[in-house]
């Protein structure tokens, strides 16, 4: 009986110790860890517009290279490397002036410590770099709040929580002077994880607030001399669909775009009507975005240029020849190139 005793406690005691091994990797997996809005960002369009209260980088020759990365979508650790390769092999070969990631960097319960790794990476470069969330940054321990904190806490990044008491995190402006004058306004924006719609979830869209808060943007902008601007953002809104269905009409004409579409535009049904404010406002001249991992196109829609970023990583799905990243190239005459950059490894 007592030798029972001792073996039953024998296996008790590793098999607890096992227990709370696993519930201490659990709770540094899965158990949140939040950020806090910071309170003094509330907007109101009733508010005065301060072009002081913006991030602005001088442009230094005739050109200004963006490089749009997106969808890297760190969360494996035997392909971190690869990622990197592709982000650092993208950056040697186009050296650009900027880097603007548009959404999924990280996904999984181990975004808190890639989006710290997406942070360092993009900070050895030595650039200016901002970001804006996709629908799956958040998905794991970290919220955005917490993200955005050491995206702004990062020593190149322009990434700002923005406005909390608007739809998304993450909403925020960089502008671009020339000579000290005013030349092009980049907006970030995020579009959401999901949205309901009739009681459906479906992939994000932007909110009315946001909508709102573009125009006041806008408005702001035009005011302090920026009659120009681009938008980044992850979800593509319905329009990228109507602007391909246009595009195939047409037979495919060069003039109109270029590019190729091999999924479905993964747009949510509700539209909040942020591009036709776009239209309405006359400012934003190009719309850049991610989320469909195998879409590359880009096509000129209503005097709009929507345009799909190249996926940047083999991460999450994808297909081997399209990976890479897209440079937009903003000339002195305030023309715009685009061009996929491919990466093979």
């Amino acid at each position: 009986m007592e030798s029972t005793k001792k073996l039953l406690f024998c296996i008790f005691i590793p098999v607890v110790a096992v227990l709370i091994i696993i519930s201490i990797i659990l709770m540094i997996l899965f158990v949140p860890v939040k950020g806090k809005p910071n309170d003094s960002e509330y907007w109101s369009e009733y508010d005065k517009f301060d072009i002081n209260n913006y991030d602005s980088i001088e442009v230094e020759g005739d050109n200004f290279k963006i490089l749009q990365l997106t969808d890297l979508h760190y969360h494996l650790p035997h392909m971190t490397k690869d990622t990197d390769n592709v982000v650092k092999t993208l950056v040697k070969e186009n050296n650009p002036d900027m880097i603007v990631i548009t959404g999924d960097s990280v996904n999984g319960p181990t975004n808190l410590i890639y989006s710290q790794h997406v942070a360092e990476l993009m900070d050895s470069f030595d650039i200016p770099w901002a970001i804006v969330y996709g629908n799956h940054d958040d998905e794991g321990k970290a919220d955005k709040f917490w993200m955005g904190e050491k995206y702004e806490d990062a020593k190149n990044c322009l990434y700002h929580n923005g406005p909390y008491n608007i739809g998304g995190t993450g909403n925020y402006v960089v502008n671009l002077t020339k000579d000290g004058k005013p030349f092009y306004s980049l907006i970030m924006m995020d579009s959401n994880r999901v949205t309901y719609y009739k009681g459906i979830e479906e992939f994000g869209s932007f909110t009315p607030s946001q909508v709102s808060w573009y125009e006041w943007i806008v408005k702001g902008l035009e005011a302090s001399g920026y009659d120009k601007s681009m938008m980044f953002f992850h979800v593509p809104f319905p329009e990228y669909s109507d602007a391909y269905n246009e595009w195939e009409n047409s037979g495919f004409d060069n003039n109109m775009g270029a590019g190729s579409k091999n999924e479905d535009v993964c747009s949510s049904t509700y539209n909040p009507g942020m591009f036709n404010k776009i239209l309405e406002m006359k400012n934003t001249t190009h719309t850049f975005v991610g989320h469909d991992h195998v879409n590359d196109y880009s096509i000129k829609y209503k005097d709009v240029i929507l345009t799909y970023g190249l996926k940047s990583s083999r991460q999450f799905y994808y297909q081997e020849d399209m990976i890479g990243g897209t440079l937009i190239t903003i000339k002195s005459d305030s023309n715009v190139s685009i061009e996929n950059k491919f990466v093979e490894l």
